[in-house]
């Protein structure tokens, strides 16, 4: 087995996990430790490619594609005095101040921390509805977009099979589930950009049918109700039928059976209806919330443990003024970090942590690829403009963790898929 550590004299910072916040973190802490502070940063990530979760909707909708990285961290890190070692964290032993490195089966290597850094993100959520697991697909990697465009490719050639318009519309007829962020970004690029698929197949797109489903009384009830209207009134426009109001009560092989006793047909259901963080967090002997995220403290330590941080989507932080827990968005991931990798840089030099305070300056939710909605301090944008405020939220990562030259290559890359 592969080692990550040597022995050293140093303070060594573990980062476990090279999600937005731990990459984040670790890219500030290397570039600006000094040959006085004494430290060693180990970042701990099984995979260098870091996924490009932001662009689910066009790695599902558009040509086909190998893996696709939104980084490549030995590309990130080959210039910055961090070590990647390229597993992952099996346990946490806080008491040895240590983390067991290695696969579930084992062998594991211990490794000692001077301070502990968990930020291994979360995982798809599917509840326990009947059919819902055998048949639908989630969104939450470029895995789970791959999966979606096999099923679409695959459905084109059933089509193309069929002379029965009828079974041919059934063959052609998706459907998502939940009508948050995610999912309003999957059904509009399957609005926007499945016709044009369908025709470059030899297919009418007037066979095409594309569902979401959502069991409130609206969609993305964290915009205000104004962008939620503009946000249906886009829907429409790409011919995408609603179903609000009822939850799902079972799927099948084909479609969607409601509360409500309706039916949606379906040859294709994707569950965008949320998030949990890592499980592996229940097992590392640490203080969880109701819904298995890290308790942390004022200053983003986990509750109890002032040498060991969690930051974001497996840390549960609650606003001091609202006194809601942040939901797990990459912005709040991405301030955590860089809050963190400040209050390490000031414990390596004798200082003290200090309080998180969070801010959120806008949201924008992308309605296919070239249209969206959202906020931003006190204006509220829409179409293109907000399209362009979204992308340019990826751009800003992009150039902090890769600098100018990584931020106009992954501009340009984005660009083309949306063709």
């Amino acid at each position: 087995m592969q080692t990550c550590v040597s022995p050293t004299e140093k303070r060594r910072i573990v980062i476990a996990g090279g999600g937005y916040a731990g990459t984040t973190l670790a890219v500030r802490l290397g570039r600006r430790i000094k040959p006085s502070d004494d430290v060693e940063i180990l970042l701990i990530e099984p995979n260098p490619c870091q996924q490009a979760l932001s662009e689910l909707d066009l790695v599902a909708v558009g040509p086909p594609r190998p893996e696709f990285c939104e980084l490549w961290l030995p590309t990130i890190f080959k210039d910055l005095p961090v070590t990647v070692c390229y597993n992952r964290v099996h346990s946490v032993l806080p008491d040895e101040h240590a983390v067991l490195v290695g696969p579930r089966e084992g062998p594991h290597e211990k490794v000692p921390y001077w301070r502990l850094v968990l930020a291994t993100g979360a995982v798809a959520f599917v509840p326990p509805v009947p059919g819902l697991k055998e048949h639908a697909t989630t969104m939450w990697s470029v895995h789970d977009a791959q999966e979606l465009q096999r099923r679409i490719e695959g459905q084109f050639r059933i089509a193309a099979k069929t002379v029965d318009r009828e079974a041919r519309v059934k063959a052609l007829s998706f459907a998502v589930i939940g009508g948050g962020a995610t999912g309003l970004e999957i059904v509009g690029t399957l609005g926007q950009m499945l016709p044009k698929r369908m025709r470059e197949h030899g297919l009418d797109p007037a066979d095409l049918r594309v569902h979401l489903v959502e069991g409130r009384p609206d969609i993305l009830y964290d915009l205000p109700e104004s962008l939620r209207k503009k946000a249906k009134a886009r829907l429409a426009k790409l011919s995408v039928q609603l179903h609000l109001g009822s939850m799902v009560a079972s799927v099948d092989e084909t479609g969607i059976t409601l509360e409500d006793g309706s039916r949606v047909d379906a040859s294709v259901v994707v569950f965008c209806g949320g998030a949990k963080a890592d499980p592996d967090a229940n097992t590392w002997g640490l203080e969880v919330d109701p819904s298995g995220r890290l308790t942390v403290d004022e200053s983003l330590h986990a509750s109890g443990r002032s040498d060991i941080y969690a930051i974001g989507d497996v840390a549960a932080f609650r606003d001091p003024e609202s006194k809601r827990t942040l939901p797990m968005l990459a912005q709040f991931a991405i301030r955590e970090a860089e809050h963190t990798a400040d209050n390490l840089l000031r414990e390596l030099r004798g200082g003290q942590p200090e309080p998180f305070h969070p801010h959120m300056h806008g949201e924008f939710v992308s309605i296919g690829p070239g249209w969206g909605v959202g906020w931003m301090f006190r204006w509220h944008l829409s179409g293109i403009p907000a399209i362009v405020m979204k992308r340019f939220t990826y751009a800003m990562y992009w150039y902090e963790v890769g600098g100018l030259r990584l931020a106009w290559k992954r501009l340009r890359e984005m660009l083309a898929m949306q063709r």
